[in-house]
């Protein structure tokens, strides 16, 4: 059977950009939903973020028997079309994204992402992370003796990898079991650079529907003094 699913999107623009570079999409008859952070000077970052999460939608249609080839052609399709677009303008040239996404089936969910917005679980009130950051400053932690992530690091929001800055993308895909009631939050880092772990857990494990978490979750990061847009997407199976 295939999952009852439920969801809550909610994008900020944050205390002090001048736009919203932040997209986030729903496509719940084909179980996909995804969120992308933009980069790039001017508007770029916002276009960057657009049309990735556009061909995303367009290029996952149905069910398909390889769940995570059909992701990562997906990506790709998205990384090559965006990549074009930057080329072809002096005004967009250079401009990437973040993607997060999931894609449910009947048997599991396979979930990407490239760059350092996130993926997490919430099962049984334990918050899990799912993805590890694609970013100078992940590196670094792995590397570093120490595990705070409260250790001074001066290239913090540098990532790695990201869609469209290079012809060709490596994501990372995987996918999990899932449970009545599991619960999975996408979000940009504007919300993560803000709100420790154990806050985001807490957040989400009293907030009584996904829409006033997703506005809990948004509204504590800016008391937190995230500056940076703040995008959540919420999606929980609701099958007993």
């Amino acid at each position: 059977m295939f999952p009852k699913l439920v969801f809550a999107g909610l994008s900020d623009i944050g205390l002090s950009r001048p736009n919203n570079e932040d997209v986030w999409a729903a496509v719940p008859e084909s179980g996909f939903f995804a969120l992308a952070d933009g980069m790039g000077g001017h508007q770029a970052g916002e276009v960057a973020a657009k049309v990735a999460i556009d061909e995303l939608c367009h290029a996952i249609q149905g069910h398909s028997s390889d769940p995570l080839l059909s992701v990562q052609q997906a990506i790709e399709r998205a990384n090559q079309k965006v990549y074009e677009k930057g080329q072809a303008s002096q005004t967009l040239a250079g401009m990437g994204t973040t993607v997060c996404c999931l894609y449910w089936t009947q048997d599991a969910v396979v979930y990407a992402h490239i760059g350092d917005s996130r993926i997490y679980r919430f099962r049984n009130n334990k918050l899990e992370q799912l993805t590890q950051d694609h970013s100078l400053f992940a590196k670094w932690l792995s590397q570093s003796q120490s595990k705070s992530s409260e250790t001074p690091y001066p290239y913090k929001n540098v990532i790695t990898r990201a869609i469209g800055t290079a012809k060709r993308v490596v994501p990372e895909i995987a996918q999990v079991s899932y449970e009545p009631n599991d619960l999975f939050v996408l979000c940009s880092d504007g919300l993560t650079d803000a709100l420790p772990f154990k806050d985001i857990e807490k957040i989400i494990e009293s907030s009584s529907s996904l829409d006033d978490a997703a506005a809990s979750l948004i509204e504590k990061a800016k008391i937190k003094g995230s500056h940076d847009n703040i995008t959540v997407l919420l999606i929980q199976n609701t099958n007993q």
